[in-house]
């Protein structure tokens, strides 16, 4: 009796079914958003549930702005966020493995003919960003100084009205959120910087945890599941 009980006691300490985390997404229409019952919907919470269940890790979706998201994930112990592993952000957090390749990119009206060689000359134009996210942050760091929008689509909205030149984002939902919004889909005018989305998480989430969301997306890349999720 004792063999099994001290089995049984193994079995709920494995790592990945001891804790539960709190995945905090910043909302991009048709990608991740709150949907109307109170629960989640888009390709990337799906590409989040996949990881979940693979990892035997629970999460708990809860959605903010990303500025918010972000400075929460670094406050609560049991929080993590999908974001770009840019350099700055790499001290704050205990990251996960690579999950996908991103780009942050400057877009422009798909009739703007108009072409830019480099972020010099971009500087000079009206650029938008959306508020406190992780693209308006790094825009500011090479010396921008991005029109600050609320959402996507008073963003994107303004660009094709012509009153931004330039919407800074990610190259993920580039179509999606277009598409989702009723608004004609932007072209990449230019390429601001390449990185990887990961899972920032707490630095107090266990190693354990984080071993387990690795092994989950490695697992996805090695059967080809990961890439299965249409994230552009």
């Amino acid at each position: 009796m004792k063999r099994w009980w001290g089995l049984l006691s193994g079995l709920l300490v494995l790592p990945g079914h001891a804790e539960s985390l709190r995945m905090l997404l910043a909302p991009v229409p048709g990608i991740m958003e709150p949907s109307a019952d109170g629960k989640q919907s888009g390709d990337g919470v799906d590409l989040m549930q996949a990881i979940s269940r693979r990892s035997g890790i629970a999460f708990q979706y809860e959605f903010y702005p990303q500025a918010r998201a972000i400075l929460l994930t670094q406050q609560q112990a049991d929080a993590c966020t999908p974001i770009a592993q840019l350099q700055n952000l790499k001290p704050m957090f205990k990251w996960s493995a690579p999950i996908l390749p991103i780009q942050i990119v400057l877009v422009a009206r798909a009739d703007d003919a108009r072409t830019w060689s480099g972020l010099e000359q971009a500087r000079k134009l009206r650029v938008g960003a959306l508020r406190g996210s992780m693209v308006e942050g790094r825009l500011k760091q090479l010396g921008f100084f991005p029109e600050e929008s609320a959402d996507f689509r008073t963003g994107l909205r303004k660009l094709q009205q012509g009153h931004l030149d330039l919407w800074g984002m990610v190259d993920v939902g580039l179509s999606t959120a277009s598409s989702k919004l009723d608004l004609p889909p932007p072209r990449v005018a230019l390429v601001v910087e390449r990185s990887d989305v990961a899972l920032a998480c707490n630095n107090k989430v266990s190693d354990e945890a984080i071993a387990a969301l690795n092994q989950a997306i490695a697992a996805m890349r090695k059967d080809g599941s990961i890439q299965k999720f249409p994230l552009r």
